[in-house]
């Protein structure tokens, strides 16, 4: 019988050698050797991380909690690094997408028989 899990940790290891991967490990290396824009990226990401712990409990946020966060995101996205950054994370997104596509191709054409 196949080990699903070892496969997993042999695509988490291969995943660390794609370019789009280490194009991200050197954005976000770049991003924290520019102290000012990496200390304002740990506190949008507090906030933003507040916010949504906020929003999974039920509770609302207050207006200043909503500008918080819109002027840290502002602030953030004004950052060369942190553009980079972002951009690179788009391109991971993108593959794990793809990645994801393929992996749960066999549920898919499993449900696509009862709609035939």
């Amino acid at each position: 019988m196949v080990n699903i899990y070892d496969t997993a940790n042999d695509l988490a290891k291969q995943m660390r050698e794609t370019q789009e991967f280490t194009a991200l490990e050197t954005a976000f290396n770049d991003m924290m050797a520019d102290q000012e824009s990496f200390d304002l990226f740990k506190k949008f990401q507090k906030a933003q991380r507040e916010a949504q712990q906020k929003q999974m409990q039920g509770q609302q946020l207050s207006e200043d909690e909503i500008k918080n966060v819109q002027n840290l995101a502002n602030e953030v996205s004004k950052k060369d690094v942190v553009k980079k950054l972002m951009e690179k994370e788009q391109q991971m997104d993108n593959m794990m997408q793809q990645l994801n596509q393929t992996i749960t191709a066999p549920i898919q054409e499993l449900y696509k028989k009862a709609m035939d």
